[in-house]
């Protein structure tokens, strides 16, 4: 054994496709315990640094749409409301936002509005997962949260 070295193993029990580690080898490491990252103070960060304005009330109705899918969309195993879906969605909204004021600036137009842009963009990045019965329900949520 060397002492100058660690190993350390991220496990994730339940996460679909993933196997346990066997007791044997779980006698061998020292377990952590994590925390639930708090999903909305990452999106009101991501935004903020995206160049949104209008972050705070953003990231709130963002957090509330993915609360309330989680919630009441019907249970499929491809739908991900977590995290790495939310980053991607983020990424997204801030491409769009450079890119909406880009071209707002070259065209001499007005900015579409921020709400306008996250709102799309949620809709566009979530709309080709959902099975058909949930697609009403969905349009309904984004249409409450961001009239």
């Amino acid at each position: 054994v060397n002492t100058a070295c660690g190993y350390f193993i991220t496990m994730n029990p339940g996460y679909a496709g993933r196997q346990e580690l066997p007791e044997n080898l779980k006698e061998l490491f020292r377990g952590v315990t994590m925390m639930v990252p708090d999903r909305q103070i990452i999106m009101k960060v991501k935004l903020a640094a995206a160049g949104y304005q209008e972050y705070p009330p953003l990231s709130v109705k963002f957090h509330c749409l993915y609360r309330l899918c989680e919630q009441q969309l019907s249970k499929q195993p491809h739908y991900d409301f977590g995290l790495r879906n939310i980053l991607s969605v983020l990424r997204t909204a801030g491409a769009m936002l450079r890119n909406d004021k880009k071209s707002a600036m070259t065209s001499g137009s007005k900015p579409k509005s921020e709400s306008f842009l996250l709102c799309r963009t949620l809709r566009d990045m979530n709309m080709s997962k959902f099975v058909a019965e949930d697609v009403p329900l969905f349009l309904s949520l984004i249409n409450d949260l961001f009239p």
